[in-house]
């Protein structure tokens, strides 16, 4: 088995393990480094990076702190759903291979349920935690006070406590293993991750060879002039520039979104 290091102190390696034991790979948990220095949920610290540039620091790390040639790091995030409805948790997993000199970034996303509430009497809390998922935890902020990973009952207990001194907010605690839905969208990710890293470039042989760049012009089944409807994907090699095109089967867009039959 090869020995692959995954840095994170959120409990995700189960997340990881039957996807990428596909591969012949065993995750293996690495300590030693803080990743809330990088930026955390709750925001006591704030991010500085990009999801993609932390994922793959942690990647690097992990390698570095391990003395593996391959480490994986992750990065979630959260932000408005299409049109602005709903929330979208997007996790990405980055794994690097030092000795090879490649990197490879895999992502999965889905609507979530992540919730906020500011809470001035414990009559509202009551109405409210009946209503949260199983498993899901919880955290109170109160100006500088802050306690996470809270079951519903010690929510309670807490914030009636703090309410005597003003209003409390109760939030979702969206750190992987406080988070079912989120342990959902990682294991998605982790299954993208394989996927990612057998798909092989045809002239470099490098991993990560995946369509993902858009490509428009499909052309109007009535006037075959092109839409603004993708018409494939297109796979771009980072390291020999090599491309290839994947092109949908359907080969024509519905004339209603043709500009010049329907302007």
């Amino acid at each position: 088995m090869q020995q692959v290091a995954f840095l994170t102190q959120h409990g995700k390696v189960p997340l990881l393990t039957e996807a990428l034991a596909a591969l012949g790979w065993q995750i293996q948990a690495v300590s030693g480094f803080d990743t809330d220095l990088l930026g955390s949920f709750a925001g006591e610290r704030p991010r500085f990076m990009t999801a993609a540039e932390c994922a793959l620091r942690k990647a690097a790390l992990a390698a570095e702190l391990s003395g593996s040639a391959i480490g994986i790091g992750s990065e979630g995030s959260f932000n408005a759903g299409p049109y602005g409805l709903g929330t979208l948790n997007q996790e990405l997993l980055c794994c690097v291979n030092i000795d090879e000199g490649w990197a490879v970034t895999a992502v999965a996303q889905q609507l979530c349920s992540a919730r906020s509430w500011q809470l001035t009497d414990a009559a509202m809390l009551q109405t409210i935690l009946p209503t949260i998922p199983n498993g899901q935890l919880l955290l109170l902020k109160q100006e500088a006070r802050l306690e996470k990973a809270l079951t519903p009952a010690q929510a309670l207990l807490c914030c009636e406590q703090w309410l005597a001194r003003g209003a409390v907010t109760l939030e979702y605690d969206l750190r992987a293993h406080c988070s079912p839905e989120r342990q959902q969208v990682i294991r998605l990710a982790a299954d993208n991750l394989r996927q990612r890293l057998q798909q092989l470039c045809p002239r470099c042989h490098k991993p990560g060879f995946w369509p993902e760049l858009p490509l428009a012009g499909l052309p109007c089944a009535d006037c075959g002039q092109p839409t603004s409807q993708h018409r494939g994907l297109r796979a771009c090699c980072r390291y020999c520039d090599y491309q290839q095109d994947f092109l949908h089967s359907s080969g024509f867009a519905d004339p209603a979104n043709c500009p010049q039959c329907n302007p």
